[in-house]
């Protein structure tokens, strides 16, 4: 028996000491997953320089790759996208090699030259959030949208056009447009403390932190320093992630302050258009549809536009209040909270209402199975 377990020990300290590893994903939900994200601590791959990992599919393809700092000094994790029928498996090899050069397909940035706006972007559409400079006029955490219809970043392109005097980006020159209206409210997704059908809609935010930008993923964090709620003073800190290939941000958050238990609302502002307005408790997110026309003079039509909301946690109400539609949920102080926002458009990928729905009902299925994810070394 010594001589076995002798080599044994061998093999066992040859595959921890391997330059390469084998990464399993399962999906194992009834929804199709298409460059969805997987992403791996490198703390499961030591000894595997991460400037030089390789990730293979079945057929010895490249599979892009992104290493993800988080806002440290040092790489952190891994990130790759996965497309599995529902049910399927895939298995990926981990190698030491030289990456490839991707194309980036998603992008975040600081705007001071716009007044301190942040915006983001990815190959699917487009947001922005308003900063100290913009306090007089738009003093609101709501979330502003960029619809588009090209899966090129165009975020610095529009900025230099429209303050050029070129071309404005509140007209479709071909890209797509902002004609979205925000104004003191939460926009396309953004989240407020929430009293007696009474929303606290935040202030702009105070400061902030590029985490991540590119070429998969962009991350960032928003600072609010006063967050007023009645007679009570909080902070919110809240993470944004948005993914190449997706419609929809992460966002994670907590508040912190001078009272420990209350309720949040994530929701959507309603505008004065013809609309169609989707909300379920139990199915677990809302939706919004409305015609959109661009912000010029002579309004043109613009076809459709979409907003949504997908909750993680159990929603004590959906309702219509202030000019929204929300999902309220209980919240302790200082517990992160996660949920997502995002929206599309009728002229890219969502030609009708219900395409948009049922994209937000798939996508809740998807988040509440994750995939399966082992590593063999």
């Amino acid at each position: 028996m010594k001589p076995t377990i002798f080599l044994l020990a061998c093999a066992m300290t040859l595959v921890s000491c391997s330059n390469k590893a084998e990464i399993s994903v399962f999906n194992n939900s009834e929804v199709d997953r298409t460059n969805e994200m997987v992403e791996i601590c490198l703390c499961r791959l030591q000894k595997m320089d991460p400037q030089k990992l390789v990730i293979l599919d079945s057929e010895k393809q490249p599979v892009p790759v992104q290493l993800l700092y988080k806002g440290e000094s040092k790489p952190q994790s891994l990130l790759f996208p996965v497309t599995l029928k529902a049910g399927q498996k895939k298995v990926f090899t981990v190698k030491t090699g030289t990456p490839e050069t991707i194309t980036s397909k998603t992008f975040v940035r600081f705007v001071p030259e716009r007044k301190d706006d942040i915006a983001w972007e990815n190959d699917r559409i487009g947001f922005r959030v308003y900063g100290p400079a913009l306090a007089a006029e738009y003093p609101s955490n709501g979330v502003d949208v960029w619809y588009k219809r090209t899966p090129e970043l165009v975020v610095d392109k529009w900025y230099k056009n429209d303050i050029a005097g070129k071309a404005s980006y509140h007209e479709d020159h071909g890209e797509g447009l902002d004609c979205y209206k925000v104004g003191h409210t939460l926009g396309a997704g953004a989240i407020a403390p929430i009293a007696h059908d009474s929303l606290f809609v935040f202030d702009h935010f105070d400061r902030y932190k590029i985490l991540d930008n590119g070429p998969l993923r962009s991350s960032f964090l928003l600072y609010y320093d006063n967050v007023h709620f009645g007679t009570h003073r909080l902070k919110a800190e809240i993470m944004v992630t948005l993914d190449a290939g997706s419609n929809l941000n992460e966002a994670i958050v907590n508040f912190t302050g001078d009272t420990t238990q209350f309720n949040v609302a994530a929701g959507l502002c309603l505008h004065d258009t013809v609309q169609t307005i989707y909300g379920d408790a139990e199915k677990g997110f809302i939706g919004y549809a409305e015609n959109l026309y661009s912000q010029t003079k002579t309004p043109v039509a613009s076809g459709r536009g979409y907003t949504g909301v997908i909750f993680m946690t159990r929603l004590s109400a959906v309702k219509q209040v202030s000019g929204h539609i929300v999902g309220i949920c209980p919240y302790n102080e200082g517990e992160p909270f996660r949920y997502y926002f995002g929206a599309g458009w009728s002229k890219f990928g969502f030609p009708k209402d219900q395409d948009w729905f049922m994209y937000l009902a798939n996508k809740r299925k998807a988040l509440m199975a994750p995939l399966d994810i082992r590593i063999y070394r």
